[in-house]
This record gives structure tokens, sequence and C-alpha cells, in this order.
């Protein structure tokens, strides 16, 4: 009787060493930048849009706006609405949320999210397991906030701004252009965890196991660390920090890394805090070193208690252009592509020597799968897509003790999406009799679904932004709308074509070629669904042309008195194809295999 009693106090005072999980499956759905579209600002005077397949009048950003942003604003309201049905459909329990769940942290679209996740969660028996991203919270301590560009119900931009943004302090009553609420204010840390934290930000009663890097303490107070001006290192702040790891069932261990760093200055007597956007974890090597230390130690003893660890945050731990950073630079610009985003090479290195092998993160919207080796380990970095970008799609991670199949889940098919169209046209009447310069091209509105619409936008912001920013002026206004065939005559002897070659490079402009380049850039593979093997076949051809055509200092000077010129044009357009080609070849992004018991180990689901 005395060895039982003594054995049983033994069991209760020993760490649970279960079998890895099995048969275990978590969707990751990062940047869902979710915009409540029925956030109700009737109190301040603003009542919205109202929208006949809408069930109430409705508060969106502009179509405009939306083209000239990264994300969309409006239609990711439905686009989570089905994703979260498709991970019901699987029968997924476990949804990770790694970063941007919300636009800019504002109390309206927090509450708006929470009411969806507690449906989900109530309906079927879903956990939310949420981390902060860049744009929740914008800085990390509550702050003035708001957007220019809601739509009126004339089609006109509207304003709305917290009471106490600078806007808002001397407004007249007439000013209908003008709306303030403190809805829209932009949350700190203790704001949002006050409403998200039933996801994971505090530990609940069904968890097996719930730590931070401080311990298992919930306070955000005590869930804090140090952050000193760079310009003064004795001006300094306590900034809390919410990364936490957590045992939801047995065998597996979701390692949620919170990886903003907003780097204060002190201006004007107080500390005056950056956004977190371009930091990621080069800045948390420098800024939050107890992290790398905590993520060691959660390695080593989910290692000797045979856990299958799985760890995510909003950043990427790796590079997102396959291997084209250099070749990115040299023809687009140091700053080009969000490139300082990318962890450098030392900052890659030591992530992996922490021990990790699996990490899914967001920020880019992009499709991509990145490798980083090191003497002792592999880490496998899973960028995951944003449904509020092209191409629209999740990433479902299944679990069998060490081995994980990464499947990447598209959301083509969004019930409603076109729900919000017929406001657009107001806009588009708008603006056409009254901004004829800023209008955007209204074939976006026959989109036939969600995939269609998304690739439209990403069209429309290459358009807008991307081509004029990224882009060499001399390359943008001299051959843009010309045919691959005019180009290559003008570079090259064009007779030893054959009239197949000609007919392809015919049909397509270097406009298609660039459009076609970031839906590449963004999606990787998943991009082919909207570029037909003719057309890749058509881009191959001109890739070897460009690599085949002569020395061009020699023969361009011929061709023509600006020959310096044709030959900086044909560098940039053969780099160009090259990174295409590569962005187009790289590791599989679809559905791969990963063995994390091995150093390096990781399939195309196709070779299995």
């Amino acid at each position: 009787m005395k060895f039982l009693i003594s054995l049983l106090i033994f069991l209760s005072c020993t760490p649970l060493f279960a079998a890895p999980a099995t048969n275990t499956q978590i969707a990751f759905v990062p940047d869902i930048h979710f915009h409540d579209i029925y956030g109700d600002f009737s109190d301040a005077g603003f009542a919205g849009i109202p929208v006949d397949k809408a069930k109430d009048a409705v508060s969106i950003r502009s179509m405009q706006a939306q083209i000239h942003s990264t994300r969309l604003f409006n239609e990711n309201y439905f686009a989570l609405i089905a994703t979260l049905d498709d991970i019901a459909a699987k029968g997924v329990k476990l949804v990770a949320l790694p970063g941007d769940f919300t636009d800019d942290g504002q109390p309206v679209h927090l509450n708006g999210l929470k009411t969806i996740l507690d449906d989900y969660a109530k309906k079927y028996g879903m956990r939310f397991f949420a981390i902060p991203g860049n744009h929740d919270p914008v800085r990390p301590f509550k702050t003035a906030g708001g957007k220019s560009d809601f739509l009126g119900s004339k089609g006109q931009q509207i304003g709305i701004y917290s009471t106490d943004h600078p806007r808002c302090e001397h407004v007249a009553k007439d000013n209908h252009s003008l709306v303030c609420s403190d809805k829209i204010a932009h949350a700190g840390y203790q704001e949002l965890v006050e409403i998200m934290a039933p996801f994971g930000l505090q530990p609940d009663s069904r968890d097996l196991l719930w730590e931070t890097p401080f311990g298992e303490q919930v306070s955000l107070v005590e869930r804090s660390y140090s952050q000193c001006a760079k310009n003064n290192k004795a001006r300094c702040k306590q900034v809390p920090d919410t990364s936490y790891l957590v045992e939801p069932v047995t065998g597996l261990w979701l390692l949620a890394i919170d990886a903003n760093v907003y780097v204060p200055e002190f201006k004007n007597g107080t500390l005056v805090f950056q956004g977190s956007g371009n930091a990621g974890y080069n800045k948390v090597l420098t800024e939050k070193p107890y992290l790398m230390k905590w993520i060691t130690n959660v390695v080593k003893r989910a290692k000797e208690q045979h856990k299958t660890l799985v760890a995510f945050s909003h950043f990427p731990m790796g590079e997102f252009y396959d291997g084209q950073t250099q070749s990115i630079k040299s023809l687009f610009g140091e700053s080009a592509f969000q490139l300082a985003r990318e962890p450098e090479l030392n900052t890659r290195k030591l992530l992996a020597e922490t021990g990790l092998k699996l990490h899914i993160g967001g920020h880019m919207h992009m499709n991509d799968t990145a490798i980083i080796e090191t003497e002792h380990n592999t880490l496998f970095n899973i960028q995951a897509p944003s449904i509020a970008a092209y191409r629209p799609a999740y990433k479902l991670v299944t679990l069998n003790n060490q081995l994980a199949k990464v499947d990447t889940i598209t959301i083509d098919d969004v019930p409603y999406f076109d729900t919000l169209f017929s406001a657009y046209q107001t806009e588009h009447d708008y603006l056409q009799k009254n901004a004829p310069a800023q209008l955007w091209d209204k074939r976006i509105l026959t989109a036939k679904n969600y995939q269609s619409f998304s690739k439209q936008h990403l069209q429309a912001l290459a358009r807008w932004r991307f081509i004029p920013r990224e882009w060499p002026a001399d390359f943008r206004d001299k051959v843009q709308k010309m045919s691959l065939l005019e180009v290559i005559s003008l570079l090259s002897d064009d007779s030893a074509l054959s009239k197949v070659q000609q007919q392809q490079l015919q049909t397509k402009t270097v406009l298609d070629f660039i459009s076609d380049f970031y839906l590449v850039r963004n999606a990787g593979t998943l991009a082919f669904a909207d570029i037909s093997e003719s057309t890749q076949q058509t881009y191959q051809t001109m890739g070897e042309l460009l690599n085949g055509t002569a020395e061009c200092k020699n023969k361009l000077a011929r061709k023509s008195n600006n020959g310096g010129t044709l030959c900086q044009l044909k560098i940039a357009l053969t780099q160009a194809f090259s990174i295409y080609s590569n962005l187009s070849n790289a590791l599989p992004d679809q559905c791969l295999i990963i063995d994390m018991s091995k150093k390096t180990s990781l399939h195309d689901c196709k070779d299995n």
C-alpha cells in the first residue's frame, strides 16, 4: 500500500512524457486583416451605405483605397467566413492566427472578429491561437487612429478618426466628410489582449500546458521587457510581449512567438515608437534576446518529452524570394520588394541553431517554402499566403509523430464576395464625374469568383503602385506596351526565329509579363492556375532568347546611336525573366512533406 501511494505521488509530480502528436491537424491563417464591414458608427453620425445584397448598411473602405494596398479591406470579411467554413468541413479543430488578424487593431474590428471566432468555437468546437502582427497592435500602446477613405453613400470618401486624433480637434458641425469615433482608435497590447484573451493569449482550462518566456504569468505587466530609445539608451519603457507555448492536445506543442519589435525614439520629452513592419527577427536578436534563449529551451524540452513542436509567428524566419534577393536588388534597388523585411543570413542561421524544425510565418502575403541549413540543424520556414490577397489560401499542417504534411488550401470560391459591388459602382460613377484621373478599371466588378477578384486586385495594384515605384523609368516608358517579339526584334536579329516562336512572342506584351511576374511573386506555383502552359512556354522562350543574344555593347551600338540604352534594356529584361524563371521553379510550395526527425528531409507530395 505504501508503495502504491509513493508511486501515485511520483507520477503526480512527474511531467507527462506522452507520445508525439498523431493525426493532428492545425490550420494556419495569417494576415486576415479583418475589417468588420458591419461595424456600427451610427452613434458618431455615420450610418454606412445601404447595399441591396447586404443584411445591414455597411461601413467599408473605397475600391480606390483597396487597389493602392497590398491587402483587401472589405471582401476578406466574406473570405474569413468561407475559410472557417472550409476548416470546419474538414473537421479541423485547431486554428492558428499568425498575426495581422485585424486591420490596425481597432476595437470595431477586434470585437467583430471575436464575435465570429466565438461563433465557430461554439458551433464546431474550434480553438483559435492568435499571436500579434505589426497591424495588431500598430504601436505597443494605444494611439489615435483612423482612415480617410471610408466610402460615403454618394461614392465620395469619408474620414473616420478617433476623437483624440488631430483631425477631430476642431470639427465643424456641418463637416459631413469627417466622423469621429473611438471605435477606430489603434488599440495597444492591453486593449488587444482584453478582447483576444480567449484565443491563446491567456491560459485556458483545456490547456495541458501554457507558459510564456517569463514563466506562467498572465498579466502583461509581468510579461514585458525593457525597450530603450535608439537615440537615448537612458530612456526606456516596459513593453509587453505576448509570446506563449501551449499544449492544446496531448503531444502537440504550439510555440506562438511575438516577434513584434517597436523601437522608440526620444522626441520632445517622450518616447515615440516606430512600427514593427520592417523590424522582424533582425531586431528580435538585438532587442529581445531572451526570446532566443526561451525558444532554445522549449526545443530542448520538447525533444526530451517527445512532443511534436511547431512554431508560428507573424514574421518570416527565412528568405522569401527563392534565392533571388541579390538579383532583385540589382534590377529594382536595395529597398524594392519589401526586402527590408527579409531576415539577414546571420539571423536565419541563429534561428536555425535554436533547434526549431518547422515555423509558419505570414506578413509577406506570399506562398513560399524556404530551408535554413546550419551545421547542427535544418529549419523549414513556410510562408503562408493571405486570404486578403492573391492567391487567397491558408496552410493546413497534418502531424504524425515527427512527420509534417503541409497542404496549401486555396479559397477561390467565396459566397457573397460580390456583395459590395453596387457600392463600388456608385464610387466609380462619382470618380468619373469628379476625379477622372483616379478612375480604376471597373472590369474588376465582372469577377466571377474570389480568385479572379483577388487576381484583378493585384493587377490593379501593380499598375497603380508596384510598377511606378519598382520598375526603372526607362523600362516602363519605352517598352511595357511593346510585344515580346518587338522587344526581341529591337535587341537582336529576329530572322532566325521560327514562325511558332514569332507567334508566341507576338501574343504577349511586356506589361503582360510584368503582371504575371507579380502573380508568381505572390503565389508561387499557385499562380499557374491563372498563367497558361502556353504563356509559361512563351516566357521560357523569351528568357532563352535573351540569354542567347550576343554581347550587347558591340551589336547594339551598331544598330542604334543609343546602343547604351538598348544594352541596359537587354540586361534588365534578361534579369527580370531570370528572376521569374527561378521564382517559378523553386521548392515545393503547394503540398510538401517534412521529416522533422532528420537534419534535411523535404519532399513534394507528388513524389510520395
